[in-house]
């Protein structure tokens, strides 16, 4: 398969989808034809993966996003069924876990300034944070990637165990805990963000009995209890149920 422009067809609008969730092509843009806009897209992915940029997906261009988490078909993924398998869980609830979390996006990332602050308080006025309806900050500027960078320069080590990370959001804790440092932990997501994401899930799941009986058991309430907070048991459990509904339909 080779997407330029001119292509059509469901396999265009998938890789569309996918150039949108990385930031590079604009909202709304997945039509399923592959105009300038859609090449353009393809030629800041390949520079942004240290590809040749003639603005078609070709094999090494495809390869490059299956390697960030892109998949036309809606099978699970190979990366996929290897946690599901370590893990003892179906693998449709690893497809629902990542659906809900970040939408297929390996590069997800999302600093908690609240949780930071709760370490450091004495940056509050170097970390802006402004607490939306739930608690923690809505506004982007202070939850995005220069939020996390910004509070790293400060304290590397609150800054990673306060921010969630790749396809899971799993918290950045863990992080250290695989890698050994922030410094290190933080590189190797950067470097490889879909695989760390599997070992992050998997390191998540490991450390928490009573959150895998919940996942083997596709309890959703009690799976939202333990990944996301009692707090969100009732909004993320229903997020999970009609997430699960769609990936087994």
């Amino acid at each position: 398969m080779t997407i330029r422009s001119g292509s059509r067809g469901d396999e265009v609008k998938s890789f569309q989808e996918f150039l949108i969730g990385m930031g590079f092509l604009p909202e709304g843009e997945a039509d399923g034809v592959a105009g300038p806009r859609t090449a353009g897209a393809i030629k800041s992915y390949q520079a942004a993966s240290g590809l040749g940029q003639d603005g078609v997906a070709g094999r090494n261009t495809l390869k490059a996003a299956r390697d960030d988490g892109w998949a036309y078909d809606d099978g699970p993924s190979q990366p996929q069924i290897d946690a599901a398998n370590e893990l003892g869980i179906p693998v449709d609830v690893i497809q629902t876990i990542e659906a809900v979390e970040s939408g297929g996006k390996p590069r997800a990332l999302r600093f908690e300034a609240h949780v930071f602050l709760r370490t450091r308080p004495d940056l509050r006025e170097q970390i802006p944070f402004t607490p939306g309806p739930r608690g923690y900050s809505v506004t982007r500027s202070e939850s995005d990637k220069d939020a996390f960078e910004r509070a790293f320069t400060l304290d590397p080590k609150a800054a990673t165990e306060s921010t969630s990370f790749g396809l899971y959001q799993v918290l950045g804790g863990h992080l250290i805990k695989l890698y050994g440092s922030p410094e290190s932990g933080v590189d190797h997501f950067y470097a490889s963000p879909t695989e760390v994401s599997y070992k992050l899930l998997v390191s998540w799941f490991k450390a928490s009995s009573r959150a895998l009986k919940a996942a083997r058991e596709k309890d959703w309430k009690r799976l939202a209890r333990y990944y996301n907070g009692p707090g969100q048991v009732e909004h993320y459990g229903a997020a999970l149920e009609r997430e699960y509904a769609k990936v087994t339909s």
